[in-house]
C-alpha cells in the first residue's frame, strides 16, 4: 500500500471581488514601506532595493515613499 505524496501547491488565486490583503489593512490606499515589507514579510532594505530597481512601483512625496495598494495586490496575486 504506498501513501500518496505530500505536495506544495500554490495558493489559489482570490475570487473576484474578495480582499487579497487581510482586513488589518482595509480602506487604506497606499503603504508606507515599512507596512509593505510587514505584508510580504520582508526587510525595509529589501524593498527600498526592489523600488530602486523598478521592480516594484512607487510613488516619492518630498522624502515619503509610498506603494499604491494596487501594485501590491498585483504582486500577491502574480
Amino acid at each position: 500500500m504506498s501513501t500518496p505524496s505530500v505536495a506544495q501547491s500554490k495558493p489559489k488565486p482570490e475570487a473576484p471581488g474578495r480582499p487579497i490583503l487581510p482586513k488589518k489593512w482595509d480602506g487604506k490606499a497606499v503603504f508606507d514601506v515599512a507596512e509593505v515589507a510587514e505584508i510580504f514579510e520582508m526587510n525595509t532594505w529589501v524593498i527600498y532595493d526592489l523600488i530602486r530597481r523598478k521592480e516594484m512601483r512607487a510613488v516619492k512625496i518630498g522624502r515619503l515613499v509610498k506603494v499604491p495598494r494596487h501594485v501590491i495586490e498585483e504582486m500577491l496575486t502574480a
